[in-house]
């Protein structure tokens, strides 16, 4: 990685270091946030409009020298966002452990190589379809124009870098309002409200939900996602103002709730109601829709699978393209290093109930599905910035306990190679996309490939420290209230936490809500496979709408739509408010306006809420063990 003069910078040392540690905050701040709103963000964007500030602003203003060409940014925002997007893979997966109360039983070792592998194939399987997908099929990956066109304007890079710091700056301080407590006539009160009851201060019915998070985080968000974004809102307000109704009104609720009607301003009763009925039925109906949603993503891949098995015949010297291109032997050895990698930590996972064979096993049928899930996700992401990455991984999970079987003792075997699948599936979407940008600047293939390559290991263990910090923290799941309870209780802290607010349903003041949606429809499902007890007609509904919309709408949508059935209403309405703001706004200022002004701001919003909730974890983990 070799200096080189100001117009041909490129690969650098000094853009590969930088890269590394910003992405390595992304991360974080991502898994926070991904574990809050049930799903994360791409950080290309932001890593690209970072990479201007840098290289440009400071590396090249402190050194004078050639720093933050396009295509050193190019290959800046390549590694922060390879560093950043393994966080997927982990959120998805490695949280429903601690949900089923096995984090004991975690072999971090196995899981360390297990998701490094997965990160390693999932760069190794895809350049050998960068080809096809990109130069001969030509997908649109809007996420790698839109970072295209933020490095063809660098200037503009240079005043989004300061609108980013300001969106940051402003969530960062939000943040830290609704995380900080004040006395107030013997309570504790967070000094910023973090959600506001509408419809309590409205006399709205306690069934029909209207409450507001304070939070910047999903504003941006949904900023983001604009209008595609939608599809969340209309699954949160199809669960929570249709299908919750519905059902009360036709007495089809949890035990307990006879008594809970349309009209009831029980609003304690209520957030009591939900959970439950979460349980019942919406999970179910969730969980269906996720898989028929993967299913169809599969279904429409289809066509491309021929055309990409037939590019991988293709030998180098077909074509002179191919020397910008990885040769296959690093390739192939990447693939060699990430299978053995897989079949080392399924058998250190496993202990002594499982053999070499079996642990052959899964490698194999592990490899094979992250391959194809891989070339899934780098369809449909290509087409739409949607993909079923947690469908998927439901599916790869089931298949993994159908070959290690469904007693305790397997589910972490299952789940630390689930990881590794997922993580790799990130991956392949994640590099293509970058490749997408990298072909429309002119930079050369190899050289990302090398970056990609080179520090691909980095990112599974910053975020599996990060699901570690805020578990110990805060703890995180649908029973997220119930576990910190219990704790305060075993401290002998109880009375202080009900003081602030905390009850077995209602978090205390100042401890952020971390549903970790994605982990609890794992959690779910495997409790389903294990128990045999299957609400097939509740699975089937799902599952037959998830296929029905994403084959007729748009690859993705059955999957967000179902995933939306778990998420946190009061920050999903917050979440649709950011898309239908980007809307209005797009309208107004037109798209472009929307895109240089809009974007970075969002972007930090987003960054200064997840680091402060980063932060105040790692203050109470630490803190916690000083005082101890």
């Amino acid at each position: 990685m070799e200096n080189r003069t100001a117009k041909s910078r490129e690969l650098t040392w000094t853009s590969v270091v930088l890269a590394v540690l910003v992405g390595a905050v992304l991360n974080v701040g991502i898994c926070y946030a991904g574990l809050q709103i049930g799903f994360t963000i791409v950080g290309s964007t932001v890593a690209a409009v970072i990479g201007f500030g840098l290289l440009r602003g400071v590396v090249r203003g402190v050194f004078r020298n050639g720093a933050g060409t396009i295509l050193e940014v190019n290959i800046f925002q390549t590694v922060a966002s390879s560093v950043n997007t393994v966080n997927a893979g982990i959120i998805f997966t490695v949280p429903v452990l601690f949900l089923l109360g096995l984090q004991d039983q975690i072999e971090w070792p196995a899981m360390i190589m297990a998701t490094t592998a997965g990160s390693l194939m999932g760069v190794a399987l895809i350049i050998p379809l960068r080809k096809q997908i990109i130069d001969l099929e030509r997908l649109r990956f809007p996420e790698g124009v839109a970072v295209a066109a933020i490095l063809r304007a660098p200037g503009a890079g240079m005043e989004k870098s300061v609108l980013l710091l300001t969106g940051i700056a402003v969530s960062a301080l939000v943040a830290t309002l609704t995380h900080l407590t004040m006395n107030v006539s013997g309570r504790e009160v967070s000094i910023l409200p973090e959600s506001f009851n509408i419809g309590e201060l409205l006399g709205v019915p306690a069934a029909f939900r209207l409450v507001f998070a304070t939070s910047l985080l999903s504003i941006g968000a949904g900023y983001l996602a604009g209008k595609h974004g939608l599809a969340i809102l209309y699954g949160t307000l199809l669960n929570f103002w249709f299908l919750i109704p519905l059902c009360i009104q036709l007495g089809w609720v949890p035990e307990g709730f006879a008594n809970f009607g349309l009209t009831s301003t029980d609003y304690v009763q209520a957030e009591s109601f939900i959970g439950r009925f979460a349980k019942f039925t919406s999970r179910h109906i969730g969980i269906g829709m996720i898989l028929g949603g993967a299913v169809a993503g599969i279904l429409i891949a289809l066509p491309a699978l021929k055309s990409a098995i037939a590019s991988l015949k293709r030998q180098p010297g077909d074509d002179k393209s191919a020397l910008d291109e990885m040769p296959l032997s690093v390739v192939n050895a990447g693939l060699a290093i990430g299978f053995v990698l897989i079949l080392l930590a399924t058998k250190l996972a496993g202990g002594a109930e499982v053999g070499f064979g079996k642990a052959a096993l899964v490698a194999v049928v592990g490899t094979l599905w992250l391959w194809l899930a891989g070339l899934v996700v780098a369809q449909t992401t290509g087409r739409t910035d949607w993909s079923p990455l947690s469908g998927l991984a439901l599916i790869a999970i089931a298949i993994l306990m159908g070959i290690l079987g469904t007693s305790e003792s397997m589910i972490v075997p299952a789940v630390t190679i689930g990881a590794a699948i997922c993580v790799a599936t990130s991956m392949c979407a994640d590099m293509m996309a970058d490749l997408k940008t990298g072909y429309l600047v002119g930079s050369r293939p190899i050289k990302q490939q090398v970056a990609q390559i080179a520090t691909c290991w980095i990112g599974p263990s910053v975020a599996l420290a990060a699901v570690l910090v805020l578990w110990k923290a805060n703890a995180f799941g649908p029973d997220q209230a119930q576990i910190v309870y219990d704790r305060q209780v075993e401290a002998g802290t109880i009375e202080a936490y009900v003081a602030a607010g905390g009850t077995p349903e209602t978090l205390a003041k100042g401890i952020p809500t971390l549903g970790a949606p994605q982990a609890g429809a794992l959690k779910e499902a495997i409790s389903i496979v294990r128990q045999g007890d299957v609400p097939i007609e509740k699975l089937f509904a799902g599952a037959g709408l998830g296929l029905l919309v994403s084959i007729l709408v748009s690859p993705g949508l059955g999957v967000m739509v179902g995933l939306s059935l778990y998420l946190p209403f009061e920050y999903m309405i917050v979440f649709g408010i950011g898309g239908i703001l980007s809307m209005i706004v797009s309208r107004l200022k037109g798209a472009r306006w929307a895109e240089d002004k809009g974007v970075p701001l969002a972007a930090g919003l987003i960054v200064g809420d997840a680091l402060v909730g980063i932060v105040f974890a790692v203050i109470e983990v630490f803190g916690a063990k000083g005082g101890a």
